[in-house]
């Protein structure tokens, strides 16, 4: 793994990684985001809010949503939208770079990121959280992943054969309908186009494999990770979720429910898969 700083006019200071196939940028002035991630040569998939805020996606009480890739946890409440406007601290080594965002006063959260390259040429994205707190919270880690407009996102859901009880589940949020000319369903999987809209769509699936994927800009973002079983899951059962609005699209994944006591510390782990589109 390769890394270097560097000042960009839209983003300010960067850390970039690369592997010398796909490359990340971590925004080191505000955070935690993951800015940039792409095929060397190619467009950056992941969304960049405008500098005047015409998008709308921001908060009264400072929180702006930057774009890129970004790490809650579920349930969603007010405190998510905690203003993350300062710097964060990060170390390199020569197989990881660990990114370290101020201890939210809202919450007690301590939230870290760790990015490494695996022999694969996937990207590992650990989120850690501490409860730095001083009482036990429930929560479930989200890594929020916001890509540019215009593409086609796919869930697989397929579930096991047999039993009397459901082994699937698919939520939907009040702006949301399942007859949504962005929503489709084709054998076992969940579908999601981009098309610009005033309203808001957001549903979320139980995905046994632990997938998530959009195809835009000529590539194909793959992301998997540890599927917990389904009772363990945040917002009923869900543990991927796809939000769309007029500007962007959302790939979510979220980690086992669990209850943290003061000082423990939980990680989700994400594996991001890039790669250019067959023509």
């Amino acid at each position: 793994m390769k890394s270097h700083v560097a000042y960009e006019k839209e983003y300010g200071n960067l850390l970039w990684l690369t592997n010398g196939i796909s490359e990340a940028a971590v925004a080191l002035d505000y955070g935690l985001r993951i800015v940039i991630f792409r095929c060397i040569g190619m467009e950056n998939m992941l969304y960049r809010q405008p500098d005047d805020l015409s998008d709308a996606l921001t908060t009264e009480k400072g929180w702006r949503i930057y774009g890129g890739h970004r790490f809650w946890t579920s349930p969603e409440s007010d405190d998510s939208y905690y203003p993350d406007n300062e710097p964060v601290e990060y170390t390199v080594d020569d197989n990881s770079a660990l990114f370290t965002q101020k201890t939210d006063s809202w919450t007690g959260f301590k939230k870290q990121l760790r990015l490494s390259f695996c022999d694969n040429g996937d990207l590992k994205v650990e989120h850690i959280l501490e409860n730095r707190g001083d009482r036990r919270v429930k929560a479930a880690l989200w890594g929020i992943t916001t890509l540019k407009a215009g593409g086609v996102a796919e869930i697989p859901c397929k579930g096991e054969a047999g039993g009397y009880s459901p082994n699937r589940a698919v939520a939907l949020w009040s702006d949301s309908a399942l007859g949504d000319e962005r929503l489709s369903f084709k054998g076992d999987t969940v579908i999601g186009r981009h098309i610009p809209r005033e309203n808001k769509l957001k549903i979320g699936v139980y995905t046994p494999q632990g997938k998530i994927s959009a195809k835009n800009l000529g590539q194909r973002l793959e992301i998997t990770f540890e599927s917990h079983p389904m009772e363990n899951c945040a917002d009923n059962g869900s543990n991927a979720e796809l939000f769309l609005d007029k500007h962007i699209m959302e790939l979510e994944t979220l980690g086992e429910l669990k209850e943290m006591e003061p000082g423990e510390t939980a990680t989700h782990t994400e594996y991001w898969h890039i790669a250019p589109l067959k023509v």
